[in-house]
């Protein structure tokens, strides 16, 4: 386990493409506090944490890190969440190291069950909840595959989305299944490229599919894992990512798969520079001005998931000085034609990094954001919580925070459809 959380330390700071993700899963909707298990009898359990946080702030990471993986071991993937998810909202900063703790959990929910694997990630999976940004998920589904021989990975984690009828329960379960599916196509499985976009196309008949787009998203955003990691289980990560060119492998492929290459150009670069991401963007070699609209915008949206964790991680700002702090990164750096895509993925990313209904500071970029940039803003904060609203009421009271104008486009669950 501690070779797997090592590896998501790297992954964190490009960390996900839950915009493609999540834009794909029209209608899909659990709210990100299910139903917890009682907690009767682990008091104890809360208190190995609450131990932790007594500790001088550079010691806690571990110590809570240490705490839960055991809790998971012991108790399983629920118990482990529904100990340390009051903890993060009681104690806001421990959001921080939320998709590092969720992934701990997730990982080591598995590790101990190399028999009946299957099944095992079944179970852990659907205990899984949207907390640290969906880390338990692909915890679960790295984890697992690093349990296994190469030429098994790819099968089992397929029947495990596909055929486990815990996961076939609800579509949620199917499609996170499905986006880390592709990382492990990608890293885990030893296919070549051209073998491991057959995988995902032959997911589902039909290119357009949810199965399809879900598995193509995951693979390219193993992309965003630094290509130079001398760790064994990615050793197929240069099948997505060649140093110093944030454009490869796009321009190698077929055209259907571009736009999700594309789109993880700014994770390849490795760098966190706002300038430096957004140029990367604005000079996608592509001639067609229509693709290429398509192309940037997405890659915009993805930039935007590494200029707010520097400004989150600024404990020296309030909320209101992190959100402005964004709004002017994106504003100085962005092309006025593109700049919505920027304020929509940052706002997308703080729901998706701290899933609260409490959490109200996405719409401090949106209400910050330029009349024409508003739409788009709204609407993909509240596309983001579709998935963690188990209804359509949850979804209205945390729209109601938009400002007047906009509640309708933050309820839409259709940001493209806002595109100026």
């Amino acid at each position: 386990m501690l070779r797997i959380f090592k590896i998501k330390k790297k992954l964190i700071r490009a960390w996900l493409p839950v915009i493609l993700v999540t834009v794909l899963i029209l209608g899909v909707g659990t709210y990100f506090w299910q139903k917890p298990v009682a907690l009767g009898g682990t008091a104890n359990l809360m208190g190995r944490v609450e131990t932790c946080l007594s500790l001088e702030m550079n010691l806690q990471l571990s110590c809570v890190n240490e705490a839960i993986e055991k809790i998971s071991k012991e108790r399983g993937v629920r118990v482990a969440l529904d100990v340390i998810e009051p903890f993060s909202q009681e104690h806001t900063y421990l959001l921080n190291w939320s998709h590092e703790f969720s992934h701990t959990i997730g990982s080591s929910a598995v590790v101990n069950h190399s028999k009946d694997l299957e099944k095992q990630i079944g179970l852990a999976l659907v205990e899984c909840d949207g907390y640290g940004a969906f880390g338990c998920y692909h915890g679960v589904i790295e984890a697992g595959l690093s349990m296994l021989p190469v030429e098994q990975r790819a099968s089992v984690i397929r029947g495990a989305c596909l055929e486990n009828p815990l996961i076939q329960e609800k579509q949620y379960y199917v499609n996170q299944c499905l986006h880390w599916f592709g990382h492990g196509v990608a890293i885990f499985s030893n296919l070549t490229l051209e073998k491991a976009l057959s995988m995902c196309e032959g997911l589902n008949s039909s290119f357009n599919s949810d199965e399809v787009q879900l598995c193509l998203s995951g693979l390219f955003h193993s992309g965003a894992v630094p290509g130079d990691s001398d760790d064994t289980l990615l050793h197929n990560v240069q099948n997505v990512w060649k140093k110093g060119d944030p454009y490869f492998p796009c321009q190698d492929i077929a055209e259907r798969f571009r736009g999700h290459c594309y789109s993880h150009s700014p994770g390849r670069s490795q760098s966190s520079i706002p300038q430096v991401i957004l140029s990367v963007c604005d000079n996608i070699p592509e001639k067609d001005l229509s693709k290429k609209r398509d192309y940037v915008s997405r890659c915009y949206e993805t930039s935007a998931n590494i200029i707010l964790p520097q400004a989150l991680g600024n404990n020296g700002l309030t909320d209101d000085q992190k959100a402005q702090q964004v709004v002017s990164q994106c504003r100085k750096f962005s092309r006025p034609e593109y700049r919505q895509f920027c304020y929509a993925g940052a706002a997308r990313y703080w729901v998706l990094r701290d899933p609260l209904l409490t959490n109200l500071n996405p719409f401090k970029i949106c209400k910050s954001a330029e009349d024409g940039s508003k739409p788009m803003c709204y609407a993909n904060i509240g596309f983001g919580n579709n998935e963690n609203y188990y209804s359509p009421e949850k979804l209205a009271e945390y729209c109601n925070n938009s400002e007047p104008k906009y509640i309708k486009d933050c309820l839409s669950r259709n940001p493209h459809q806002h595109i100026n």
